[in-house]
């Protein structure tokens, strides 16, 4: 078999690369002095020893490979490089900067490796041919290990994000529950004033919805009434809590289609926080009873009389029925009466001003509210109070639908 200028290449590399081997511990040293250099937020952010782990690990790696010609496909990060992958992600060290610390790394390497290859190959006409071939497998790996990385990265900034996540929402759990929590101590774990005014919101994915955002959702209403950042914490794959910090009552942007919200009312200090989260959450409650459609906002201030009613469904509903009759029905000509009935005790039973309210002649407001005392089997002014929190009910809730 004749030996090709490649063997002769492949030979001078092994050999460049085994007369390197006492320079080893340099290598690793001079590799992070450079990265440390070209970035010294590494230095910022108290990662110095962890890039010179790294940078160790990887020339003990690169080394070996080069000398004993070992393919790209056959290597792998070591332990010691996976381990202080996942120490830079909790040390704050971002994906771009770990991936930018690798490139700044491989330039020293082609360096190095040039001034070794002049050093130490014997033959003049393989010294180019030798330092391409070094330079070349040195890309490679820098592509290879940067792809390996950026999976192990995410893996591990996902592992963070969830107990992170888990954390938070211990903690604002125990806010909720725990009368005599330390708002100081608290209000900085969770980077969020408890000490405050608040207002809460309960986001859920709505059911006809596949993947709906609710952080983001959360996120993009909050912003939308303050600059000030809210508090957001995750609490199932369909539910999320959120608390902007606000002065004053403010009208909120619809939601994401695919996402249900229910909003409380603005208060203060750490009762007010559970107080506006007990409200946003009744509020949700009694959408989800009337059968909200997705990117509905429901505020507590105009269902906080169907939410204290609607606490047992079942009877509410059997209270709705009992009181209107044949006008709890799902029709349109029943809501059409019901609205009627309802403006009308709001009109002071007015029937020109009923009219005027509903756009519509008094003689058809008349004839309406004859139908609706036909069916309901007696006067409106009987049992009025009754008879008008069933109506309240049915238009907030469909309590009366069946």
């Amino acid at each position: 078999m004749s030996v090709t200028a490649d063997d002769f290449v492949v030979t001078a590399t092994r050999e460049v690369a085994t007369a390197l081997l006492p320079e080893l511990p340099s290598i690793g040293d001079g590799t992070a002095s450079y990265i440390e250099a070209a970035m010294p937020e590494l230095a910022e952010l108290g990662v110095v020893d962890l890039v010179r782990a790294s940078c160790h690990a990887n020339a003990s790696v690169l080394l070996d490979a080069l000398m004993r010609g070992v393919p790209l496909d056959a290597i792998a990060p070591s332990v010691e490089v996976l381990q202080t992958t996942r120490a830079l992600v909790r040390s704050g060290v971002s994906h771009d900067s770990v991936i930018r610390g690798y490139q700044t790394g491989i330039i020293y390497w082609c360096a190095r490796w040039a001034q070794a290859v002049e050093g130490h190959c014997t033959h003049a006409s393989l010294k180019v041919p030798t330092v391409s071939h070094g330079t070349t497998f040195l890309l490679a790996w820098l592509q290879l290990i940067t792809d390996r990385l950026t999976a192990e990265y995410r893996d591990e900034a996902e592992r963070l994000a969830r107990e992170r996540s888990l954390a938070r929402t211990v903690d604002v759990q125990q806010v909720l529950e725990d009368d005599a929590v330390d708002v100081g101590t608290m209000s900085a774990r969770l980077g969020y004033d408890l000490g405050g005014r608040h207002l809460a919101l309960v986001l859920e994915r709505h059911p006809d919805a596949h993947d709906a955002p609710l952080e983001s959702t959360a996120r993009a209403i909050a912003t939308a009434i303050t600059p000030a950042r809210p508090l957001v914490v995750r609490i199932g794959v369909d539910t999320a809590w959120c608390w902007v910090p606000v002065s004053e009552a403010s009208e909120l942007p619809a939601a994401d289609a695919g996402v249900l919200v229910g909003q409380g009312r603005p208060a203060s200090g750490p009762k007010g926080f559970r107080q506006t989260h007990r409200e946003a959450c009744d509020a949700l409650r009694v959408a989800k009873i009337a059968g909200h459609c997705g990117g509905t906002l429901t505020r507590y201030d105009d269902v906080d009389l169907a939410s204290l009613c609607s606490v047992d469904t079942v009877a509410c509903r059997a209270f709705v029925v009992d009181e209107l009759g044949p006008l709890a029905a799902d029709t349109a000509r029943a809501r059409r009466l019901r609205d009627t009935l309802q403006a009308f005790f709001e009109a002071n039973s007015n029937f020109r001003a009923t009219a005027a309210r509903l756009g519509l002649h008094h003689n058809t407001v008349r004839y309406r509210i004859d139908r609706a005392e036909a069916l309901l089997g007696r006067a409106p002014g009987a049992r009025r109070l009754h008879l008008e929190l069933a109506l309240h009910l049915a238009a907030r809730l469909n309590a009366g639908a069946r």
